[in-house]
């Protein structure tokens, strides 16, 4: 189980820091508008998951690292969809 759950948690970061990092990148709007088709907070909905699967990993220095970068995913998102909806409307 605590493989498992390492390797959920792993997966669940890397899908909510794709397009965080696509968006630096030059192909990166094809990627951002493959999830943005869905919903727009699916990054965050993907962080939040891999969250809570890598706070039931037992011990060890991946689970304190993939809390922290599920954190750190779920903040930059948050900021990015904050500023997004209520930063650029009109006044």
């Amino acid at each position: 189980m605590q493989k498992r759950a390492t390797i959920l948690g792993s997966l669940f970061f890397l899908l909510s820091v794709i397009p965080l990092i696509a968006f630096m990148t030059s192909w990166g709007s094809a990627m951002v508008e493959l999830f943005n088709r869905v919903t727009l907070f699916t990054p965050i909905a993907c962080g939040i998951v891999g969250l809570v699967v890598s706070l039931f990993k037992v011990k060890g220095w991946p689970k304190g690292w993939l809390i922290a970068g599920n954190l750190l995913s779920i903040c930059g998102w948050a900021l990015l969809l904050f500023v997004a909806i209520f930063g650029f409307q009109a006044p």
